[in-house]
Protein backbone atom coordinates (compact mmCIF):
# COMPACT_ATOMS: atom_id res chain seq x y z
CA UNK A 1 0.00 0.00 0.00
CA UNK A 2 1.23 3.51 -0.78
CA UNK A 3 2.75 5.30 2.49
CA UNK A 4 3.65 8.35 3.76
CA UNK A 5 0.25 10.84 2.05
CA UNK A 6 -1.49 12.63 4.16
CA UNK A 7 -4.92 11.82 5.24
CA UNK A 8 -7.36 13.23 3.25
CA UNK A 9 -10.55 14.29 5.63
CA UNK A 10 -13.93 16.11 3.52
CA UNK A 11 -16.58 18.15 5.70
CA UNK A 12 -19.33 19.61 3.62
CA UNK A 13 -23.05 19.07 3.43
CA UNK A 14 -23.89 16.39 0.88
CA UNK A 15 -26.40 16.15 -1.67
CA UNK A 16 -29.11 13.25 -1.04
CA UNK A 17 -29.77 12.28 -4.91
CA UNK A 18 -32.67 10.50 -5.62
CA UNK A 19 -34.56 11.88 -2.38
CA UNK A 20 -35.84 15.35 -1.57
CA UNK A 21 -34.99 14.60 2.22
CA UNK A 22 -32.84 17.49 4.08
CA UNK A 23 -29.28 17.53 3.48
CA UNK A 24 -27.06 16.38 6.11
CA UNK A 25 -22.81 17.48 6.45
CA UNK A 26 -20.88 13.84 7.55
CA UNK A 27 -16.97 13.93 7.41
CA UNK A 28 -15.43 11.54 4.80
CA UNK A 29 -11.73 10.42 5.10
CA UNK A 30 -10.28 8.05 3.01
CA UNK A 31 -6.45 7.21 3.56
CA UNK A 32 -4.46 6.86 1.58
CA UNK A 33 -6.16 9.74 -0.67
CA UNK A 34 -4.15 8.40 -3.75
CA UNK A 35 -3.71 4.44 -4.07
CA UNK A 36 -2.09 2.19 -7.18
CA UNK A 37 -3.57 0.09 -9.20
CA UNK A 38 -5.31 -3.10 -6.99
CA UNK A 39 -4.29 -1.20 -3.28
CA UNK A 40 -6.96 -0.51 -0.71
CA UNK A 41 -7.67 2.78 1.08
CA UNK A 42 -9.44 2.99 4.20
CA UNK A 43 -12.56 4.66 4.59
CA UNK A 44 -14.20 6.50 7.96
CA UNK A 45 -17.57 8.29 8.03
CA UNK A 46 -18.21 10.37 11.13
CA UNK A 47 -21.06 12.58 11.44
CA UNK A 48 -23.67 9.21 10.98
CA UNK A 49 -23.61 8.00 14.28
CA UNK A 50 -27.48 8.08 14.39
CA UNK A 51 -28.04 6.17 11.08
CA UNK A 52 -29.02 2.54 11.38
CA UNK A 53 -26.15 0.82 8.68
CA UNK A 54 -24.26 3.27 6.17
CA UNK A 55 -22.95 1.34 2.74
CA UNK A 56 -19.99 2.95 0.58
CA UNK A 57 -19.60 2.91 -3.56
CA UNK A 58 -17.50 3.85 -5.92
CA UNK A 59 -19.07 5.44 -8.74
CA UNK A 60 -17.53 4.06 -12.12
CA UNK A 61 -15.35 1.29 -10.85
CA UNK A 62 -15.36 -2.01 -12.15
CA UNK A 63 -14.33 -5.17 -11.63
CA UNK A 64 -11.95 -6.90 -13.83
CA UNK A 65 -14.89 -9.00 -15.32
CA UNK A 66 -16.33 -5.17 -16.35
CA UNK A 67 -19.44 -5.75 -13.66
CA UNK A 68 -19.67 -2.74 -11.48
CA UNK A 69 -18.15 -3.11 -8.14
CA UNK A 70 -20.79 -3.72 -5.50
CA UNK A 71 -21.41 -1.42 -2.39
CA UNK A 72 -20.07 -1.93 0.80
CA UNK A 73 -21.02 -2.16 4.14
CA UNK A 74 -19.33 -0.35 6.69
CA UNK A 75 -19.37 -1.51 10.19
CA UNK A 76 -19.35 1.20 12.91
CA UNK A 77 -16.91 1.84 16.06
CA UNK A 78 -18.44 3.80 18.54
CA UNK A 79 -20.21 6.95 16.66
CA UNK A 80 -17.44 6.26 13.31
CA UNK A 81 -18.22 4.04 10.29
CA UNK A 82 -15.27 2.45 9.04
CA UNK A 83 -14.49 0.19 5.88
CA UNK A 84 -12.45 -0.52 2.86
CA UNK A 85 -13.18 0.57 -0.51
CA UNK A 86 -13.49 -1.38 -3.25
CA UNK A 87 -10.55 -1.83 -5.69
CA UNK A 88 -11.10 -0.49 -9.15
CA UNK A 89 -10.21 -2.46 -11.84
CA UNK A 90 -8.61 0.59 -14.37
CA UNK A 91 -6.63 3.73 -12.99
CA UNK A 92 -8.90 6.56 -12.93
CA UNK A 93 -10.30 9.18 -10.38
CA UNK A 94 -13.62 7.80 -8.51
CA UNK A 95 -16.12 9.65 -6.54
CA UNK A 96 -17.28 7.74 -3.44
CA UNK A 97 -20.83 7.66 -2.80
CA UNK A 98 -23.01 6.87 0.57
CA UNK A 99 -25.92 5.41 1.32
CA UNK A 100 -27.95 4.81 4.64
CA UNK A 101 -30.23 1.94 3.43
CA UNK A 102 -30.16 -0.44 0.34
CA UNK A 103 -32.26 1.44 -2.16
CA UNK A 104 -32.18 4.41 -1.02
CA UNK A 105 -30.82 8.01 -1.76
CA UNK A 106 -27.15 8.26 -1.91
CA UNK A 107 -24.96 10.94 -0.37
CA UNK A 108 -22.82 12.56 -2.79
CA UNK A 109 -20.11 15.30 -2.80
CA UNK A 110 -17.83 16.81 -5.44
CA UNK A 111 -14.86 16.57 -3.05
CA UNK A 112 -15.25 13.05 -1.86
CA UNK A 113 -12.94 10.97 -4.22
CA UNK A 114 -10.32 8.04 -4.31
CA UNK A 115 -7.80 8.58 -6.79
CA UNK A 116 -6.23 5.06 -8.34
CA UNK A 117 -3.12 6.79 -10.26
CA UNK A 118 0.04 6.19 -11.28
CA UNK A 119 2.95 7.37 -9.14
CA UNK A 120 3.84 11.57 -10.13
CA UNK A 121 0.31 11.57 -12.24
CA UNK A 122 -0.54 14.66 -9.52
CA UNK A 123 2.79 15.78 -10.65
CA UNK A 124 2.04 16.42 -13.99
CA UNK A 125 1.72 20.09 -15.84
CA UNK A 126 -2.54 20.25 -16.18
CA UNK A 127 -4.15 21.65 -18.66
CA UNK A 128 -7.56 23.30 -18.86
CA UNK A 129 -8.45 21.05 -21.75
CA UNK A 130 -8.33 17.50 -22.04
CA UNK A 131 -7.13 17.09 -25.78
CA UNK A 132 -3.76 19.81 -24.66
CA UNK A 133 -2.66 15.86 -22.93
CA UNK A 134 -2.73 14.57 -25.81
CA UNK A 135 -0.46 17.21 -27.74
CA UNK A 136 1.68 17.54 -24.13
CA UNK A 137 2.41 13.62 -24.52
CA UNK A 138 3.58 13.85 -28.38
CA UNK A 139 6.00 16.76 -27.95
CA UNK A 140 7.54 15.96 -24.84
CA UNK A 141 7.01 12.26 -24.10
CA UNK A 142 7.32 10.84 -27.51
CA UNK A 143 9.03 14.19 -28.79
CA UNK A 144 7.42 13.89 -31.97
CA UNK A 145 5.49 15.89 -34.06
CA UNK A 146 1.62 16.04 -33.55
CA UNK A 147 -0.67 15.23 -36.74
CA UNK A 148 -3.97 14.51 -35.25
CA UNK A 149 -5.85 13.94 -32.63
CA UNK A 150 -9.64 13.33 -31.64
CA UNK A 151 -12.01 11.68 -29.40
CA UNK A 152 -12.76 8.19 -28.87
CA UNK A 153 -15.28 6.54 -27.11
CA UNK A 154 -14.54 4.77 -23.94
CA UNK A 155 -15.19 0.78 -24.19
CA UNK A 156 -18.44 -0.72 -23.39
CA UNK A 157 -16.82 -2.18 -20.61
CA UNK A 158 -15.50 0.64 -19.26
CA UNK A 159 -17.59 2.27 -16.49
CA UNK A 160 -14.93 5.32 -15.48
CA UNK A 161 -17.19 8.70 -15.24
CA UNK A 162 -17.02 10.52 -18.90
CA UNK A 163 -16.64 13.95 -16.78
CA UNK A 164 -13.77 12.30 -15.31
CA UNK A 165 -12.21 11.08 -17.59
CA UNK A 166 -11.60 11.25 -21.31
CA UNK A 167 -9.59 8.88 -24.29
CA UNK A 168 -8.48 10.34 -27.56
CA UNK A 169 -6.71 8.56 -30.28
CA UNK A 170 -3.38 10.07 -31.56
CA UNK A 171 -1.74 10.17 -34.81
CA UNK A 172 2.15 11.86 -34.55
CA UNK A 173 5.40 11.80 -36.13
CA UNK A 174 8.49 10.24 -34.69
CA UNK A 175 11.05 13.09 -34.07
CA UNK A 176 13.11 13.44 -37.02
CA UNK A 177 10.16 12.10 -39.64
CA UNK A 178 7.64 13.55 -41.92
CA UNK A 179 7.03 10.58 -43.90
CA UNK A 180 3.51 9.55 -43.50
CA UNK A 181 4.58 5.97 -43.86
CA UNK A 182 6.29 6.32 -40.47
CA UNK A 183 3.71 7.88 -38.71
CA UNK A 184 2.69 6.17 -35.23
CA UNK A 185 -0.77 5.93 -33.37
CA UNK A 186 -1.42 6.35 -29.51
CA UNK A 187 -4.29 6.23 -27.02
CA UNK A 188 -4.43 8.69 -24.53
CA UNK A 189 -6.29 8.91 -21.54
CA UNK A 190 -6.96 12.46 -19.57
CA UNK A 191 -8.13 12.51 -16.28
CA UNK A 192 -9.37 15.50 -13.97
CA UNK A 193 -9.05 15.93 -10.13
CA UNK A 194 -12.83 16.10 -9.30
CA UNK A 195 -15.84 17.97 -11.06
CA UNK A 196 -14.01 21.25 -12.53
CA UNK A 197 -10.57 20.28 -12.29
CA UNK A 198 -7.46 20.53 -14.23
CA UNK A 199 -6.89 17.78 -16.75
CA UNK A 200 -3.75 15.44 -16.68
CA UNK A 201 -2.13 12.28 -18.23
CA UNK A 202 -3.34 9.48 -16.90
CA UNK A 203 -1.99 6.67 -19.45
CA UNK A 204 -0.93 6.37 -22.75
CA UNK A 205 -2.03 3.05 -24.33
CA UNK A 206 -1.32 0.99 -27.87
CA UNK A 207 -5.22 0.52 -27.82
CA UNK A 208 -8.48 1.78 -26.45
Amino acid sequence: MTTGLPLVVVTLAAVAVGSAGSSVSPTVAIAPPVVRLHEAAKVDVRGLASAAAVDVWLRGASMPSGSPLPWIHLRRMHRVWVGRLGQPALRGVYPVELRLRPGGARLVSDRWLLRVLPPGTLDRPSFEAPEEVASWWVANVAHGTLAAVRPWPLPANDRRDPELHRLFVVAYDPAGTTDAASRLGIWITAVRDGSGGRWRLLEATIQP
